[in-house]
């Protein structure tokens, strides 16, 4: 049985235990597997509260594959295109934190984001303001992003 079958099969069972009507489609891509689930009104059910529900169903099929194979493989899941919602949102955060940033001319904090979130950010933020760089802080729960003014360098060296 090869990957994606592994993982529509077990992501069907998953799934077919928290709602009733899904439809399932798994591809592969550059070596990670995007598990795309489509779902009505039961969706939030498997999205979870900030995504956590999503993250969770990654994690046990990531494991559950690399039981199964013996190989670490990389997947993510979406759910109703809850990742480019999520994406849109983020972009948009990150824009006012930027701009927040600008104005205060000092850096702006922000915490509760998980890796996947700051690394949003991390790259919205390079792309889009190149006075500005990003950067996080602390440990687990207290890890914070930081929005900044890049410094100038000041010996002469560019």
């Amino acid at each position: 049985m090869d990957k994606i079958e592994i993982i529509k099969t077990e992501a069907n069972e998953l799934l077919s235990k928290m709602i009733n009507k899904f439809e399932l489609e798994v591809t592969e891509s550059e070596g990670a597997y995007l598990v795309t689930v489509k779902a009505d009104e039961e969706a939030p059910t498997v999205i979870g509260r900030h995504g956590e529900t999503i993250r969770a169903l990654q994690k046990i099929l990531e494991v559950v594959l690399f039981k199964k194979t013996n190989e670490a493989v990389n997947i993510l899941v979406n759910v109703n295109d809850y990742r480019e919602k999520q994406k849109e949102k983020l972009e948009g955060m990150a824009a006012q934190l930027a701009e927040k940033a600008q104005s205060l001319k000092q850096p702006v904090y922000f915490r509760g984001l998980s890796s996947y979130e700051r690394k949003i950010i991390h790259e919205y933020i390079t792309a889009n303001f190149p006075d500005l760089t990003t950067y996080s802080v602390g440990e687990g729960r207290d890890r914070r992003l930081v929005v900044d003014i890049k410094k100038e360098n000041t010996d002469g060296r560019e």
